[in-house]
């Protein structure tokens, strides 16, 4: 028995330091946030009375399991963005819940999701980082919020890798979307129905000067064009690798490079800059002469040399349609979820949503800006502003009104012969040091011609708007 005894604490030892020998440290981050949001007109079609007052949840939660300094796993999950009153909830994979075919990156609300899972760790007996599963995935972007070509989550691998300190490589490949999903209940049993996209770029930091070039390749598969990225009102383009009323039957491929720029030797001064260019060939051009391609480019100027606030000055341009029905001369995208400029018409800001015009980065593309922003207004204690006013004007040739569905490229879609004005004044008070209040107010004076969007089909035509007003107090709880 005294063996027996001895023999059962060794195994109980063993089992207990094999337990602890694998063990994890665990370290839970997140954002929690309540939201009540009041619009008015915001879809910028007048008489449809179409004001809005909803309270809305999201909850993002993500734990890091942390094996040593050379491994971790990562896991974020999200509850919403959810009304109150919208009492279903469902496990999905990216934002769209699994009963449907529809891929793992389009719209949906109410969702349980994971937005986050994947391995990061060190090559043995090297600085080489890899990231494996599904992640954030982002090019390079200095301003505006992010990349609008591709920043967003989704499935993929990337691996870090450090030649110098000042020089580094980042390669990485995705696929953002498939329609052939496992967990879907309507299966596509068609070839084709992914995108697949490979991504290179350089961070190259030097004293006072830094500058991120980047290459970057898709391969679009013929049924992910028809099932994702042809479908919805806007024909020039709800996916943003589509041209105006024409869809690859045969599928496409995509490049894009670029590079983002930040300076900080002209001390209090710094300048921040992108510029991107992308051209999308058909893979069936031999029958249909069409395609898209098209460039981006801003540039902010930022005076740091105050103690109370951040004066920004910044400009951004973007080509748009010449009218040819045939091919796009819009930059092709794939997703820019965090790509913005101001927190009203193109969705920034801290707001998780509000019922407005804005519904994908590729329906804004078209427009260049001018703006002035007043940034971290500090006047009292744990109180802070920012003020945005951006003049918007479109670069869109007036004929694609004729293509378009007032309901959805209304509103999105600038012809060269609208504009906005926005003013935006967002706040914020640290109730906590994890706990914050917010309000963000927004007002856009709206100018559409009534003779180009005459020709749009759809009920707006008589009711194109002048004002629209938005207003959100949100509760965050950051930890």
């Amino acid at each position: 028995m005294k063996k027996l005894l001895i023999s059962l604490a060794v195994l109980g030892a063993m089992v207990v330091g094999a337990t602890a020998a694998n063990a994890a440290d665990i370290k839970a981050t997140g954002s929690w946030q309540i939201e009540s949001d009041w619009t008015a007109d915001a879809s910028l079609q007048d008489k449809l009375k179409n004001n809005d007052f909803a309270i809305q949840q999201r909850i993002r939660t993500a734990f890091q399991f942390i094996a040593n300094e050379n491994l971790k796993g990562v896991l974020e999950t999200q509850i919403g963005t959810n009304n109150w009153g919208n009492g279903q909830y469902q496990i999905s994979a990216g934002r769209t819940p699994s009963t449907t075919a529809a891929g793992s990156n389009t719209a949906g609300a109410g969702n349980i999701l994971l937005r986050k899972a994947y391995l990061d760790f060190k090559v043995p007996n090297t600085k080489v980082e890899v990231l494996a599963g599904y992640q954030s995935i982002a090019l390079p972007a200095a301003f505006g919020g992010g990349s609008a070509i591709l920043d967003d989550h989704m499935a993929g691998i990337a691996a870090v890798v450090p030649v110098t300190d000042g020089f580094s490589l980042v390669a990485g490949y995705a696929r953002p979307y498939d329609a052939n999903t496992a967990g879907s209940t309507a299966t596509k049993q068609v070839a084709g129905t992914a995108i697949d996209a490979a991504l290179l770029y350089a961070n190259i930091d030097t004293t006072g000067f830094s500058v991120k070039p980047f290459v970057a390749y898709a391969s679009i598969g013929s049924s992910a064009v028809t099932n994702a990225l042809a479908s919805g009102g806007d024909k020039i383009g709800v996916g943003g690798l589509v041209t105006p009323g024409v869809a690859p039957t045969a599928g496409a491929r995509a490049y894009w490079g670029g590079a983002a720029f930040t300076m900080t030797a002209l001390d209090p001064f710094k300048v921040l800059a992108d510029i991107n260019y992308g051209k999308e060939t058909f893979n069936d051009t031999k029958s249909v002469k069409s395609g898209r391609s098209g460039w981006m480019g801003d540039v902010a100027v930022d005076y740091t040399g105050l103690s109370m606030v951040t004066p920004e000055l910044f400009y951004a341009y973007s080509s748009g349609e010449d009218g040819n029905s045939q091919k796009s001369e819009r930059m092709p995208v794939v997703s820019g979820e965090n790509w913005a400029f101001g927190s009203f018409w193109m969705q920034g800001g801290d707001s998780v949503a509000y019922n407005g015009p804005y519904t994908s980065s590729s329906q804004n593309l078209g427009f260049w800006a001018l703006g002035l922003s007043m940034k971290d207004i500090k006047l009292v204690d744990k109180l802070s502003h920012t003020v945005h006013v951006i003049y918007f004007k479109g670069t869109n040739n007036t004929a694609v009104a004729a293509g378009l569905n007032t309901n959805n490229g209304y509103g999105n879609v600038l012809t060269s012969k609208d504009h906005l004005v926005e003013v935006d004044v967002n706040s914020k008070y640290q109730l906590y040091d994890a706990l914050s209040l917010g309000l963000e107010l927004g007002y856009i004076n709206a100018s559409f011609d009534k003779p180009t969007w005459s020709a749009a089909t759809g009920t707006a035509q008589s009711y194109l708007s002048k004002d629209a007003y938005k207003a959100a107090l949100l509760l965050n709880y950051s930890f």
